[in-house]
């Protein structure tokens, strides 16, 4: 019943999205903007520094995922069915999976398309890109997850749209600095060792959100 539900509104969610097109336009575009600007911004005596792009990378994942984070629950608001949604027989996780699956989509096209576009702005390779592609693939689970977590739980806050950064960026901050170490430490050349207590870390913040989650959304839409 669980998979069923999600998997139903997930469907419904991908019908909205290919018919509008604009939550993924606009995640796409502000994150092209973004590297545009970086590139520029660190740009050196004709040269772009590649040493930026740890920094560069994960601060524009983590600010374009925030554009679709911000239109997650529309449909549902605009239409009046959010009570409907969290209301199913198997509770309100399906809801809540089903958008952050949704979320975990945009922001994995995002990352594949952005991906080359930073690595040609600031004339860089990755020298390990599995590790980096792992690391990437990690932290938008964590983020998909709990910035549906955070945007269903301010769905109904005045000013959430400057809420929801205040509140998701802290809780993000072990998630993101581990991802900019193992992106620094392959571009460094470290072996595969000096990365493991950063992946575990992720690892680990990716299971607890995971379980927590649906949890804690649960017991607030049960209030």
């Amino acid at each position: 019943m669980l998979l069923r539900l999600t998997w139903l509104l997930l469907q419904k969610d991908l019908r909205v999205a290919a018919r509008s097109r604009e939550v993924f336009g606009f995640m796409l575009l502000f994150a092209l903007l973004c590297v545009v600007v970086f590139a520029f911004g660190f740009l050196r005596e004709g040269e772009a520094a590649a040493a930026q792009v740890p920094g560069v990378l994960w601060v524009t994942l983590l600010f374009s995922g925030t554009v679709g984070l911000l239109r997650l629950f529309a449909a549902e608001e605009e239409g009046g069915t959010l009570v409907l949604a969290e209301r199913t027989l198997a509770g309100a996780t399906p809801l809540l999976l089903s958008k952050a699956l949704m979320q975990l989509l945009f922001s994995g096209v995002t990352t594949l398309l952005l991906l080359p576009v930073v690595l040609v702005f600031f004339d860089a390779s990755l020298a390990q890109p599995v590790l980096v592609l792992a690391a990437l693939a990690l932290g938008l689970v964590g983020q998909a997850m709990l910035g549906a977590l955070v945007a269903a739980l301010l769905v109904h806050v005045r000013l959430r749209e400057v809420l929801l950064p205040l509140v998701l960026y802290p809780l993000l901050a072990p998630l993101v600095i581990a991802g900019v170490r193992i992106t620094v430490l392959t571009q460094a050349g470290a072996p595969a060792e000096a990365l493991e207590g950063w992946l575990a870390l992720m690892l680990g913040f990716d299971a607890l959100v995971l379980v927590t989650a649906p949890w804690l959304h649960a017991r607030v839409v049960e209030l």
